[in-house]
């Protein structure tokens, strides 16, 4: 929708110049007969009408720009300009089904670059039934086949959080599902692009997995969402020396989409610092990239982190806290280490 069609909308509910001088001539003079009162309320009325409809068609007109539903901008920070940068990545589900227990699931968009997926869906419980948000968490499996490669997706880690919706008590509650995968970070092969997304809920549970809320496991049901085989990120091979601690590791490669930063650190074999709580525990707290403009993006949620203890390859893929345009990032920092970008090119470039 243009701004002239919202113009126009809010001009076919206003007043006419007749109308505004005759209200205002009887407010100066005081007269306030039945009629004018009955006439002020529906005209009250009927302007905030106007205004929330015009506050809805504002929003569905932002979420068309922008390709990008308004959770999943509210979740970035973002603008308008901000996520057509990641439009390429975003696949419009729109595909519901209601379950014969009553609950109804809504697959809404998936978001997806080189090493990240996430999926919102909500969730319609029965009426009368009150989802508390704080305390609810989803179980499901998001598997995906293979694309034109032809070649496996390997392992992934996945896992899911609420996105407010403004009422956190009511029968509505919104998820962010999102995985990514343990295997072929740095490989030659793209493992979500151009792939086949098949989602399927399993059980809706209580904060601590404890208590069953919603179980579909008894009537199996999977929604299937072609990716888009467009990379947003950029990928470089950095074979950079650093010291944590007191050993030497090495910043292997890193990849910078608009919405995640994914990096492989080559350790040593069986290195039992990756296990338990060591220094490699403040990997995500402390990973903030540097903008050329001097700005800062720092890493909000562990999309992955695992670590092969044959290889010593260990890998961290982080969700980015606003959408950020790669080209405008200088550096990588994390643990007190810094590696400048400068002079680098990606790879394919």
């Amino acid at each position: 929708m243009s701004t002239r069609d919202l113009r126009d909308l809010f001009e076919s509910f206003s007043p006419t110049p007749e109308q505004e001088a005759a209200m205002l001539d009887r407010l100066l003079r005081g007269e306030r007969t039945k009629r004018t009162v009955k006439f002020e309320k529906l005209w009250k009325r009927g302007l905030a009408a106007a205004a929330c409809a015009a506050a809805l068609l504002l929003a569905c007109a932002f979420t068309m720009a922008s390709g990008l539903d308004e959770k999943l901008m509210a979740l970035f920070g973002a603008g308008t300009e901000d996520a057509r940068q990641i439009a390429g990545g975003v696949v419009q589900a729109d595909q519901v089904h209601t379950y014969e227990n009553g609950w109804t699931a809504e697959l809404k968009q998936v978001l997806v670059d080189r090493y990240t997926l996430a999926a919102l869906v909500e969730l319609t419980a029965p009426e009368g039934t009150s989802l508390p948000e704080e305390n609810c968490t989803l179980f499901a499996v998001g598997d995906v086949e293979p694309g034109g490669s032809g070649e496996g997706i390997g392992g992934y880690v996945n896992g899911a959080f609420v996105l407010p919706d403004g009422d956190p008590m009511d029968n509505h509650i919104t998820f962010l599902y999102h995985r990514s995968p343990t295997s072929y970070l740095g490989g030659a092969v793209d493992p979500f692009l151009g792939s086949e997304l098949t989602f399927t809920l399993r059980e809706l549970n209580d904060k601590w997995g404890e208590d069953c809320i919603a179980d579909f496991t008894d009537e199996p049901y999977s929604f299937t969402v072609t990716l888009p085989d467009q990379d947003s990120g950029r990928q470089y091979r950095l074979e950079q020396f650093t010291r944590i601690g007191d050993e030497e590791v090495v910043l292997a490669d890193l990849y910078l989409s608009p919405i995640s930063v994914a990096f492989t650190l080559q350790v040593q074999p069986n290195d039992p610092r990756l296990w338990g709580m060591t220094e490699f525990s403040d990997v995500m707290d402390t990973t903030v990239l540097t903008l050329a403009d001097g700005g800062t993006v720092r890493a909000e949620n562990a999309y992955g982190q695992s670590y092969d203890p044959t290889t010593g390859e260990a890998r961290f893929v982080f969700r980015l806290g606003q959408i950020t345009d790669p080209e405008q990032v200088a550096s990588l920092s994390f643990l007190d280490q810094t590696f400048s970008l400068e002079g680098l090119e990606p790879e394919g470039e």
